[in-house]
């Protein structure tokens, strides 16, 4: 059994393993939602992400850390402070959650009351309100599947969830569904419910309960309803807006001053869209007499107690400035300026001027990230918003290309990988679904891009440079449960040559995708492939296939996947696959396999190009498993994990590593945090420098021309690497000159004739 240690409590060698976390996409694109003020705090703004984490601002907006990471999967919705304003609640699909600000703890969950209707799927939280800031009194509506459709009921609590009251279900009324509820701030038994549309021909109206749900009272009826807002300085001072009526009444608001009993419509001309719907009525808690409401493409505002109000109508089209606001927060420090949640992205609303000035977060969906590591530096793309971004680690400098409007309905999917030899080179698959994609090409970091393949495929799986010739790649791309390997010469950009080559077939349908491409570093014709459960290797360029299963034996063909292969650029003989039955190696090419780390669910592996004996294992985020990350510094006997609350619970479905002496970074593309860089520190990952113990040295080092090999051993050959894993030069003498070499970090490998094998590092000046 391999022992497997985790990474917070792991001590090796004497030496603590820390880590630290940043995030590292552009902050032009991030999305938030419920973007709201804390009362108490100046400059302080609580968030959610569109996944499941609570971020925090303490500078307005400028800044954005993790404060809350939800150990599910979820998303958090809801988000708003709790009457006392000293706690968040939230929910989730299956759960109410308040969250303590004094002490950064979960200090109430409220799972959803269930439906118990037979037949029935599991419910979950449509919306709720709280009266106190314990969750102990509280209404929650709920929704749940049936069949083909949905049903939905509301209940009622006065002690925490441990027993509910059913107080509202759709199908005894008109199969109506409530679109919000509310508890009055002052009467924990008075309940209002705002309902939506029906399917019988009765829709709408504000249902009013002064009895915890035991009776009603109806009114607005056949209008459709949503917000519901409350006076913060007098309960009976109530406003509700209208929902998507679909043109079955006018769009407006509705103001009751005693309670609920009578309502009066405001008089606002609205301009006519195409949802026409109140999303938002929020009361100025400093001056109630200044109310703000958003809609679809239009902000309206009072500053008179409602006696007059104004709209800043944002027309609808490219390049649109606001769509579907969502949440309003007024600053309690600042009074010109209220945080409104949009569609598109958090803004700041200048109430003097009416400008939208946007906040910008770092948080937002990654479809994939892809490091190059070269002489020249570390060079950081991912694809996000329709586009390709690039970023250069050590100058900080992001540039954006081809990116789409935030309103695009079906951006396309960018899967980026950085060539592993050229610097400034890489490889994009613009994916746009049923339309298929295009493999283009850049050799300027993304900046310009040529196409080399058209496909109706829904991504790319693997890609591999020839090492013989950087201009021939392989490529994988993936249709559904089916893929395609194609070699493709593009030498001469004029004249691109694609040669489709056949992999084994799986089953009579021939399904199965490759995962794992390796070309032979000597010869362009050796290539080894993973498809579905087999480690296949051809020696005549892919005409035929040669099944190498030995040790592989656990891998089931009728259950199981293998998700990707590598081969170690410091060991021509090394391989590594990766399955959801865990990881396995082999040291002859793939003639026999062994398991390294049984049980685990790995997605990637990756091998260090600085110290043979370094893995890393990528654990995606599925069904079944939370993201994490192992590796293992002594080739595979032991590992260390850097489990899911290390890495905040992200839902991530790509990641690439920067290996640097003894370091590891990672580069995460996350669902709703954007890049997420996770930092591995640990002295076994390093290559030593030479000692007066060591058995091997180079000298000088730094270097300019001649190295000398310090050893009492006998030389086989001595071989040097890229940091990219490219062999650059070898000798097979114990003194050798790097003046052709490009300055920059190299891997230099020592073979002595007892079959000893020794690798430093080496600075080229």
């Amino acid at each position: 059994m391999k022992k497997i240690t985790i990474m917070a409590f792991m001590l090796i060698s004497g030496f603590y393993l820390q880590a630290q976390t940043s995030f590292e996409a552009s902050k032009d694109f991030g999305k938030l939602m419920n973007v709201t003020y804390d009362a108490n705090i100046q400059n302080k703004l609580y968030a959610a992400t569109q996944g499941n984490h609570i971020v925090v601002s303490t500078d307005n907006g400028q800044s954005w850390s993790v404060l809350y990471s939800h150990p599910e999967s979820f998303f958090i919705d809801d988000l708003k402070l709790t009457p006392d304003h000293n706690s968040l609640s939230f929910s989730t699909r299956t759960t109410l959650y308040i969250y303590s600000l004094a002490t950064n703890t979960i200090t109430a969950s409220v799972p959803v009351p269930q439906n118990n209707v037979e037949g029935a799927g599991a419910s979950y939280y449509s919306s709720y309100s709280l009266f106190d800031s314990t969750g102990t009194v509280m209404v929650a509506d709920t929704g749940f599947p049936f069949g083909f459709s949905s049903q939905g009921k509301t209940f009622y609590t006065q002690d925490g969830g441990a027993n509910w009251s059913e107080i509202y279900y759709t199908v005894d009324n008109d199969n109506v569904f409530v679109n919000n509820v509310a508890i009055s701030p002052t009467d924990n038994k008075k309940i209002l419910l705002a309902r939506g549309n029906g399917d019988t021909g009765v829709d709408g109206g504000l249902w009013i309960s002064l009895n915890s749900g035991g009776s009603w009272t109806q009114t607005l009826e056949g209008v459709t309803l949503d917000p519901i807002s409350f006076n913060p300085g007098n309960s009976n001072d109530i406003f509700v807006g209208s929902s998507i009526g679909f043109g079955i009444h006018p769009e407006n608001i509705f103001r009751s001053a005693d309670g609920g009993a009578t309502w009066q419509a405001q008089n606002i001309v609205w301009t006519d869209e195409t949802l026409n719907n109140i999303t938002s009525i929020q009361f100025n808690p400093a001056n109630p007499q200044e109310i703000i409401a958003l809609e679809e493409n239009e902000i309206v505002r009072t500053t008179n107690n409602g006696e007059t109000w104004s709209n800043i109508v944002y027309p609808v089209g490219i390049a649109m400035d606001y769509y579907y606001g969502i949440e309003a927060s007024f600053n309690p420090f600042d009074s010109n300026q209220i945080a409104v949640t949009t569609d598109f992205y958090p803004q700041h609303f200048n109430k003097t001027t009416n400008a939208l000035t946007q906040i910008k977060a770092p948080f937002y969906n990654i479809i994939s990230t892809s490091v190059g590591k070269y002489a020249s530096g570390t060079e950081l793309y991912y694809g996000a918003q329709g586009g390709r971004f690039h970023k250069n680690i050590a100058s900080g400098t992001t540039n954006i290309y081809d990116t789409e409007d935030p309103n695009s309905f079906n951006p396309k999917k960018n899967y980026i990988i950085a060539d592993p030899v050229v610097a400034g080179r890489v490889f994009t698959y613009a994916s746009m679904g049923f339309f298929g994609g295009a493999l283009n090409v850049s050799t300027d970091y993304g900046a310009t891009k040529t196409n080399i393949l058209q496909a109706f495929s829904d991504d790319i799986q693997e890609l591999a440079v020839d090492p013989n010739n950087n201009k021939i790649i392989y490529v994988s791309m993936r249709s559904g449960e089916g893929g395609s390997v194609t070699k493709i010469d593009f030498t001469d950009l004029e004249n691109i040559v694609t040669t489709d080559i056949a992999t084994p077939e799986v089953n009579e349908f021939g399904e199965g995708v490759v995962t794992g491409i390796v070309v032979a570093g000597a010869d362009s014709n050796t290539i080894y492939i993973t498809k579905k459960t087999g480690f296949y290797k051809s020696v005549d360029g892919g005409t035929t296939w040669t099944l190498s299963n030995d040790g592989l034996e656990d891998i089931d063909a009728a259950t199981d996947l293998i998700w990707d292969m590598a081969k170690s650029p410091l060991n021509a003989n090394q391989f590594t696959l990766c399955s959801n039955r865990g990881v396995f190696n082999s040291v002859d090419s793939g003639a026999h396999w062994t398991s390294v780390l049984p049980g685990v669910d790995v997605r990637r592996v990756k091998h260090s190009p600085l110290n043979p004996n370094v893995i890393v294992a990528t654990v995606f985020a599925n069904a079944n498993e939370t993201a994490s990350i192992q590796y293992t510094t002594d080739g595979g006997e032991t590992w260390t994990a850097i489990a899911a609350p290390e890495l905040m619970y992200v839902n991530a479905y790509g990641m690439d590593y920067d290996f640097d002496g003894d370091a590891i970074y990672a580069y995460i593309g996350t669902s709703d945090l954007g890049v997420v860089k996770y930092e591995i520190h640990d002295d076994a990952l390093g290559v030593k420098s030479a000692t007066a113990s060591s058995a091997i040295g180079l000298y000088p080092n730094p270097a300019v021309a001649n190295v000398n090999v310090i050893t009492n051993d006998t030389i086989e050959t001595v071989s040097i690497y890229s940091l990219s894993g490219q062999k650059v030069m070898e000798s097979q003498s114990k003194s050798f000159n790097v003046s052709g070499l490009s300055n920059g970090i190299y891997v230099v490998k020592v073979k002595t004739a007892n079959g000893r094998n020794y690798v430093q590092k080496l600075v080229k000046k």
